[in-house]
């Protein structure tokens, strides 16, 4: 009896375990070319910040690059595309059928204020859902905002790659046509201002600019930034 009990609630800690995929393989062409993973914000890159919250936690922590790899961290296993550019879709699909654990954290490197806490939020909804309707199994779990679902800041189950790569063999590389093929579970956070805060991702050099404090590093970074621009013809970053 103690054996049993000792076996079921090792399986109930794997269900719980969970990946860390980093989506770091967009062209940042509205960030004048500069990788929008190498922006600083207090004091790290986009990248950084996520690796560190995923570290509170995460089996393994996954980075993809799309076709070519950018750099190494400590600690990281750098994942490249099975199918080229087809977007996040890409990454997803490569990153899932590489980890390890059923459940992965997906984050998109331009959402620097990303943290665990949602995630552990998103399992626990993902755990009761599954506990009310154990007749249902979702594939993922997905905030919603004011009606709008944010795919790149989600969990979801190793077993979603499949769905993925049917969907690129298609040619259908829209993410939320992939997630219709999907038994995934919609978490609003449209009361949560605190969760609303950590889906805000950065794109554009007007929006870095606005988060970018006034020290010495940003108004480097944002002088680089500019300069990159400029040389490959961008000439409209601050209008």
């Amino acid at each position: 009896m103690l054996e049993n009990i000792v076996k079921e609630q090792s399986k109930r800690g794997d269900r719980r375990k969970m990946d860390g995929l980093i989506l770091a393989g967009g062209k940042s062409s509205r960030m004048g070319g500069s990788h929008k993973g190498d922006l600083i914000y207090q004091k790290e890159t986009f990248l950084e910040r996520i690796i560190h919250e995923f570290q509170k936690e995460a089996e393994m922590i996954w980075i993809s690059y799309g076709a070519e790899i950018r750099r190494e961290y400590p600690g990281c296993q750098a994942v490249q595309d099975q199918y080229l550019e087809c977007g996040p879709l890409g990454g997803l699909q490569a990153g899932l059928n590489r980890c390890s654990s059923q459940l992965v954290m997906a984050a998109a490197c331009d959402m620097p204020f990303l943290e665990m806490g949602m995630y552990r939020y998103l399992r626990e909804q993902l755990m009761e859902a599954e506990r009310t309707h154990p007749e249902l199994s979702y594939a993922g779990a997905v905030p919603m905002v004011d009606g709008r679902i944010h795919p790149l800041a989600a969990i979801y189950r190793k077993q979603a790659a499949d769905c993925f790569e049917t969907q690129i063999q298609k040619g259908n590389y829209r993410l939320r046509d992939a997630l219709q093929c999907l038994h995934i579970l919609y978490v609003d956070f449209s009361g949560q201002q605190a969760f609303r805060q950590m889906l805000r991702n950065i794109n554009t050099i007007q929006e870095y600019a606005v988060i970018a404090e006034s020290t010495e590093e940003n108004a480097e970074a944002m002088e680089r930034i500019e300069h990159d621009g400029k040389e490959k013809g961008n000439c409209n970053l601050r209008h």
